[in-house]
């Protein structure tokens, strides 16, 4: 059975994920539309995965403790892309992937564009958690 910590951080990873899903939709938008509504979407499908942050980032950061920023970086956004690609993989076999890549995809499911996402997103975790982590033992 979870922790209520546990928990707690599973729900604030999941809208924190959302909420960046949201606002990546977004910017996005706002460039290659032209849209400077800032209107953004995300699907609530996604929403357990990033909840999972709270189970796998920590035992990615212990092993990294010397790595320069730029090397964690690199290494937390390969984890986002194997998560991505594998979650997508399992999810589009079910019909339920919410996302698809035309460009400089694997299979649709993970997009070299992403890289930075996915770099700053793993750095912007590890500053997060600590956040995250105070909030869920209150």
């Amino acid at each position: 059975m979870l922790s209520r910590d546990m928990l707690t951080k599973f729900i604030l990873f999941g809208c924190l994920g959302i909420l960046g899903e949201v606002a990546n939709t977004a910017f996005k938008r706002a460039i290659s539309e032209r849209n400077f509504e800032f209107v953004g979407e995300a699907s609530l499908l996604i929403f357990p995965f990033y909840g999972l942050i709270a189970f796998i980032f920590p035992a990615i950061a212990h092993q990294l403790g010397d790595y320069t920023w730029w090397q964690r970086g690199g290494v937390y956004m390969l984890a986002f892309y194997l998560a991505q690609f594998f979650i997508g993989l399992g999810l589009s076999r079910l019909n339920m992937c919410p996302w698809h890549y035309d460009r400089f995809a694997l299979n649709g499911l993970v997009s070299i564009s992403s890289a930075p996402i996915w770099f700053t997103a793993g750095l912007l975790v590890e500053w997060v958690y600590p956040w995250v982590k105070a909030l869920s033992e209150l």
